[in-house]
């Protein structure tokens, strides 16, 4: 097992939108632990950190608040999410199923989609080289990339928006009180990830299949990264 440490130095990541960067500047605080489970994010504070307007905060909290990351309140503002064990197991249940269907969906555009194949395939380079430097937060964040290119790639708005409400599943550890790696080696996970791509351009029934099979080992791991937490209690 790659016992993996966080990090704040970040590969760095160049969103389209100042929105999107204010999105992974959030995410990069979750996963580093510099922002815990239950924090409160105040807008103006972090409009001023970031040097960003309060408009682009808020539309980030609420893209963050849809991905299942923080909780957006009108009348108690937001703060980020705490998983319990009933809450990642039901994650990983549905995940199980949209992920299979996102990447039957995706591989019907990939072939034309020479942009969207370049940043999977970044995604995975990513997790690679992360998982070598020894850090957890690069690999995550990566990780995060890849499914929210998947995600898009299925070109299917609802079956995105289904998704992108369970994407914090393979994050949930990072915001649990006292997150650790999961049991395995990353670099595995990284071609896994490779694995799917490939299959992506198979077909979608190949991509379908070879979803199926990734998602269920990745979701075995998972499973008994929770009980040893639950034992752990």
């Amino acid at each position: 097992m790659i016992e993996l440490q966080t990090s704040n130095d970040l590969r760095e990541i160049t969103p389209t939108t100042r929105v999107g960067q204010v999105e992974r500047a959030v995410l990069q605080g979750i996963l580093t632990g510099a922002i815990r489970p239950g924090a409160r994010l105040v807008e103006a504070v972090l409009a001023r950190e970031l040097g960003v307007s309060q408009a682009t905060v808020n539309q980030a909290l609420q893209d963050l608040h849809e991905q299942g990351v923080v909780n957006k309140s009108t009348n108690r503002g937001t703060t980020v999410l705490r998983f319990g064990l009933v809450e990642l197991e039901a994650l990983f249940t549905v995940r199980a199923s949209l992920e299979c269907i996102a990447a039957e969906a995706a591989s019907r555009h990939v072939n034309g989609a020479a942009a969207a194949l370049h940043n999977l395939r970044q995604s995975v380079e990513q997790m690679r080289t992360a998982s070598k430097a020894r850090h957890l937060a690069n690999f995550y964040l990566a990780d995060y990339e890849f499914h929210q290119e998947l995600y898009r790639l299925s070109q299917n708005r609802f079956l995105v928006q289904a998704c992108r409400a369970i994407a914090s599943a393979p994050f949930a550890y990072i915001l649990c009180d006292r997150p650790k790696p999961l049991p395995t080696d990353y670099s595995k996970i990284a071609q896994d990830h490779e694995d799917i791509i490939q299959a992506l351009l198979q077909g979608p029934e190949q991509a379908f299949q070879i979803t199926h099979t990734k998602v269920g080992k990745w979701l075995k791991w998972q499973r008994e990264f929770i009980a040893d937490q639950s034992a752990a209690v």
